[in-house]
């Protein structure tokens, strides 16, 4: 069965938002970036969700897609706090 925790958690905040959200699996971090993330464009946003999609399959790490993230967070210019 696939590691889905990130080894630490990572508090996020998005546009509009008045308190930071934190991200601690894969599960949660795609539902972010498919239902709350401020764009659905951009090379870093695409692969951040091919990495966790990979990583719910076992086919890579959640360190990988955890980092994926935090690169499509600067895309997107998503203020990364914890």
């Amino acid at each position: 069965m696939p590691i889905t925790h990130w080894n630490r958690k990572l508090g996020i905040l998005l546009p509009g938002a008045l308190r930071p959200r934190f991200i601690e699996d894969i599960r949660n971090a795609m539902y972010v970036l498919a239902e709350l993330w401020p764009v659905t464009y951009g090379k870093a946003y695409q692969r951040a969700l091919a990495f966790c999609a990979r990583a719910l399959e076992g086919r890579t790490s959640a360190a990988r897609a955890r980092l994926a993230f935090i690169v499509a967070a600067r895309e997107a210019r998503v203020e990364i706090v914890a």
